[in-house]
């Protein structure tokens, strides 16, 4: 019996604490900028492109994919875009990970309403409930009979595909180029200087404060004689957030002093020299030759 006990107390005592989880969570995104970082110095695809050409190539499908209406042309859009990953020699497993924990999260959240009724009327699918008369709330009315209709589905369903191949191309270009090449591609393409700086010193030091955090959670758990409490563990990461905000705060200073003394202008500099090949231009007619076949695609589904 006494064994038995101690068997259980030794597994409830292996289960990760808030504390833990939140080590391991910190340590995954610093571990996924570094596999980040390994994937854009591949061979693959986009890897071989100009970054300028591949960040307009990106901006041309983002604008095709928002004139698309229709949910086949657009899985279809998904599903190329998935193999541009392949061929770019990017993990498949980890880039839909990515990609399809995001959208559900936010997208679906936010789309769910639509696909009511009271929201968006239409022909009903499947009816929930039936009322006496409509009822009127101030400007808005809602109709005796509830249900879920076609068009408020297929709008969902439209968004989120939408969505999806938004993220998942913006995705693409952050993982097959390297960070200090796409500042300077978006300085030269005419982003503004400013803009740019903010996002170069944003990318540096947020990994830097993870970091930072990770170092404080390992200290205090090596320090930590025993487990503590749920409260006790929160208490201690409100307590690191005052401090975190305190280290940002002189870390700012000391890089600005430090940028400053080194004779920063404001510009993203990389060795790299930016030349545009005949691949890149081939690349660049096949992009806009794909934008028209989905355009194309969505307008013959439409006139059936």
């Amino acid at each position: 019996m006494c064994q038995k006990s101690l068997k259980f107390k030794l597994k409830k005592s292996k289960k990760p604490t808030f504390l833990e989880k939140t080590i391991n969570e910190l340590n995954n995104v610093i571990k996924e900028e570094f596999i980040a970082g390994k994937i854009a110095s591949r061979h693959g695809l986009l890897q071989n492109l100009d970054p300028r050409i591949n960040i307009i190539a990106t901006l041309l499908l983002i604008i095709t994919a928002n004139f698309i209406h229709q949910p086949l042309v657009l899985l279809f859009f998904n599903f190329w875009i998935i193999w541009l990953a392949k061929v770019s020699l990017v993990p498949i497993r980890s880039f839909l990970k990515r990609v399809w924990l995001i959208v559900p999260l936010f997208t679906v959240v936010m789309v769910i309403p639509t696909i009511f009724s009271p929201f968006l009327p239409g022909e009903p699918l499947l009816i929930l409930f039936q009322l006496s008369h409509p009822i009127q709330i101030l400007f808005w009315q809602i109709p005796p009979i509830i249900s879920i209709t076609k068009q408020g589905v297929m709008a969902a369903v439209v968004l989120v595909l939408r969505v999806g191949i938004c993220v998942s191309l913006s995705l693409l270009l952050t993982l097959t180029t390297k960070w200090s090449q796409l500042l300077k591609a978006l300085n030269k393409i005419g982003i503004p200087t400013v803009f740019i700086t903010i996002l170069e010193m944003a990318h540096r030091y947020i990994y830097l404060l993870l970091q930072t955090t990770v170092d404080m959670f390992i200290a205090k758990k090596s320090r930590t004689v025993g487990q503590t409490t749920t409260g006790e563990q929160r208490q201690f990461i409100s307590n690191s957030m005052s401090i975190l905000l305190g280290k940002t705060y002189f870390i700012s200073n000391e890089v600005y002093s430090a940028m400053t003394s080194r004779g920063y202008n404001g510009k993203a500099l990389t060795l790299a020299e930016f030349k545009l090949k005949l691949f890149d231009w081939l690349w660049l007619g096949f992009i806009i030759i794909v934008c028209l076949f989905f355009i194309g695609g969505d307008y013959l589904f439409v006139w059936k």
